[in-house]
């Protein structure tokens, strides 16, 4: 009798160890998956093609106008208009077909037309060469305030 004991014992002593090993196993295993999956979240997003938003202008019009920061619109200032982005906050906007980029503070609200993402000053529409066709493929990036100062002293 006491032999029988003394193997199962064993057994629970051996069963309990492999599931310890199993256990920590299998923590160091699925943290080593979501790493190697965050990985490959954030090659995909450096690799994505960039968005294209669509960008419009609006000029004289609203000249003088009062905008949504409380400012006076001034058409040959490079400003713009966006739905959601913070008023004052600078960003690049770049011609997806010629390459030209501007840097605008967004001063008010709109497009208020499905399907734009930023009304540009006619001012900044001249800086991107597209008064002409009235709407442009542009990409929309955050940048420097300062960058919009230098622009804006220029």
């Amino acid at each position: 009798m006491r032999g029988i004991i003394r193997d199962g014992a064993i057994v629970a002593s051996v069963a309990l160890l492999a599931g310890c090993a199993l256990l920590s196993g299998g923590v160091a295993d699925d943290d080593a998956r979501e790493r190697e999956r965050l990985a490959a979240r954030a090659a995909a997003a450096r690799s994505a093609p960039v968005r294209a938003e669509v960008a419009s202008w609006y000029g004289a019009w609203h000249h003088g106008r009062p905008t949504a920061s409380g400012e006076a619109f001034h058409m040959h200032a490079l400003t713009a208009a966006h739905r959601s982005l913070p008023l004052g906050v600078c960003v690049e906007v770049v011609h997806l077909r010629n390459g030209r980029r501007v840097f605008v503070r967004v001063n008010d609200r709109g497009p208020y037309i499905p399907g734009r993402a930023i009304d540009l000053s006619y001012g900044a529409a001249q800086e991107l060469n597209m008064v002409e066709d009235g709407l442009a493929r542009v990409r929309i990036l955050r940048a420097r305030p300062d960058l919009c100062e230098e622009s804006r002293q220029s």
